[in-house]
């Protein structure tokens, strides 16, 4: 059984960690719901392309928005380690290299989008494609952006399943809320592979819900917990066996 201390760089760690928790939730609503129910229309590469030149400004911003909240992904793993490493340095490089993978794949994916409404404007070359050429093509790169994105959500699950869990051991947080983070985590991690074999899938109300909403509920909570408290420690720790 270890000491349960918090050294200066943990308890700051804790505080970055519940603030960037907060702040990616809010900016990824924007640019990863919000933005998308604007300018994607299931089913129609057509008003998708109407929509998107008609909201380009818009459409760039959200682009940014994604790169920046990627950005702040890797801010937040490299905090988790700090704040973690005391309870298995092994278990939270893991952790870290998990999400660091998610935050680079992600931010790679935006040239998906990118691509998209360079073909649409139809520079150079791309001129000799007709109007339904250039819509097909945008909309596979549109697709290619929702796969790249749930790739990148099976990076998120496991990396913070592996967090949760070193949050379960470390007493920094209520028991029952790093239990949620394990539980969330390791279904949003679940269903999205699932989504790979059973393509589909994520047009069932239960696959949407079970994906997000448990997840939503363990980074809220977390978020304002550990910004508001930060983290604390009530008991003697047992280091995690990596």
């Amino acid at each position: 059984m270890g000491i349960a201390t918090l050294d200066e760089s943990q308890r700051k760690a804790a505080r970055v960690v519940g603030f960037t928790f907060l702040l990616l939730m809010a900016a990824g609503f924007f640019s990863q719901i919000y933005i998308p129910s604007r300018v994607i229309v299931d089913g129609s590469a057509a008003e998708t392309a109407s929509a998107i030149l008609a909201n380009e400004r818009l459409f760039r911003i959200g682009i940014a928005f994604d790169i920046l909240i990627f950005a702040g992904d890797m801010v937040l793993a490299v905090a988790l380690y700090v704040l973690l490493r005391p309870i298995s340095q092994g278990l939270a490089t893991l952790g870290a290299f998990l999400r660091l993978a998610q935050a680079t794949m992600m931010g790679f994916n935006a040239l998906n989008f990118l691509t998209a409404l360079m073909i649409l404007e139809g520079p150079g070359e791309l001129r000799a494609l007709s109007t339904e050429q250039s819509q097909a093509l945008a909309s596979a790169y549109n697709g290619t952006h929702t796969a790249g994105f749930n790739l990148g959500l099976i990076y998120i699950g496991l990396g913070s399943a592996v967090f949760s869990y070193l949050l379960l051991k470390s007493n920094y947080v209520p028991r029952a809320l790093a239990v949620l983070g394990v539980f969330a985590n390791v279904v949003l991690t679940t269903f999205t592979l699932a989504l790979i074999v059973f393509p589909g899938a994520e047009d069932a109300a239960v696959v949407a819900i079970g994906r997000f909403v448990p997840v939503f509920f363990f980074e809220v909570g977390l978020g304002f917990w550990l910004l508001l408290k930060g983290a604390r420690v009530s008991t003697a720790i047992e280091p995690a066996r990596a």
